[in-house]
Order: C-alpha cells, then sequence, then structure tokens
C-alpha cells in the first residue's frame, strides 16, 4: 500500500484547509493552551517533558491526592487505580501510541531514571572508550545523570563529558 501524494504549500488557505479535514482536531478543546502576553495562543509545539496540560488532569491528581491522604502506602492496593498495577493499566494504551504488542513495553520511572538504567545497562567505558556526548542545553538531571555515570566508573567528567554546543542563534540541535 502506497503512501498518499500531497502537494504542500506554506500559505495560510492551505493551512486553514488542512484544519477542516483534521481528524484529530475535535481533541484541541481538551487541553489548555497557554497565551501570549498579547492574548493570543501560543502554537504550542513541545512534545517533550511537559506537553500541554489535559483540561481533566485536575480530578485525576486530586484522586490520586486524596487516595494517598486517606489510605497513605496502601494506595498501591486499595486506591481507587491501585498504584501496584499502573504499569499494566497504561500498557495497552502506551502500545498503541509507539506501535508495539502491550506485552512488549512498560511504562515507567523518569526520563532521568530511565537513562540512568539505560547507563548502568550498557555503559561500558575503557581507557580508549569512555567519553559521553551531550547535547550543552539537556535538562540538568539528565547531565548529572551522566556525569554520575561517569563519576561511578572512575573517570573525570572535565575529561570524560563532551558537551555538543548550539550554533549561535539557535535554541535546538540539528
Amino acid at each position: 500500500m502506497g503512501v498518499a501524494k500531497m502537494n504542500f504549500r506554506t500559505d495560510r488557505d492551505f493551512a486553514e484547509e488542512m484544519d477542516s479535514k483534521d481528524l484529530l482536531a475535535e481533541y484541541r478543546e481538551r487541553f489548555y493552551i497557554p497565551r501570549r502576553s498579547d492574548g493570543q495562543l501560543y502554537v504550542y509545539m513541545c512534545g517533550n517533558s511537559l506537553g500541554l496540560q489535559p483540561r481533566d488532569v485536575r480530578n485525576y491528581i486530586e484522586q490520586e491526592l486524596k487516595d494517598w491522604e486517606t489510605l497513605g502506602v496502601e494506595g498501591h492496593f486499595h486506591a481507587k487505580n491501585p498504584w501496584i498495577q499502573y504499569h499494566e493499566l497504561l500498557a495497552e494504551p502506551t502500545a498503541r501510541i509507539v506501535g508495539a504488542k502491550p506485552q512488549e513495553i512498560v511504562t515507567m520511572n523518569s526520563l532521568t531514571v530511565n537513562l540512568h538504567l539505560l547507563m548502568v545497562t550498557f555503559y561500558r567505558p575503557t581507557s580508549e572508550r569512555h567519553k559521553i556526548l551531550i547535547e550543552a542545553n539537556a535538562f540538568p538531571s539528565d547531565h548529572y545523570a551522566v556525569e554520575s555515570q561517569i563519576k561511578y566508573h572512575g573517570y573525570d567528567p572535565a575529561e570524560a563529558l563532551l558537551e555538543l554546543p548550539l550554533r549561535d542563534g539557535e535554541v535546538t540541535h540539528r
């Protein structure tokens, strides 16, 4: 099966035409979109650590806080959504997002914790190969994770951690 060919344009009419055909457009109303100081909505394209806040997230968080307040550690087993099974509750929807089978994935930890786990598993430095390249504007916690792994293996981060700087005038790497 081939991919349909589309002639993209950069004009406003084309953008509005594509918006009118967007099958996911209804989901936009499910999120808060920050406003600029002039009152206009931001064009929000940050999809990494902190995407847009879902409008209904407050209710979910309040439920978890209430369960924590009233159940303490027993929330692992007796909360409205028992915490010990979160990885199971998230398997099916996460698998759909990443195109995997539910039994092939697990949702866990934070990006920084997962970075630590990745490095504990795979970072096997030698005297000839121990340097790590990281973007200079990485999240501080990710930077600390990499630095701590270098130190753990007996190397000096000042020598083993290479930071890739941004080009002048740019805010992302290319």
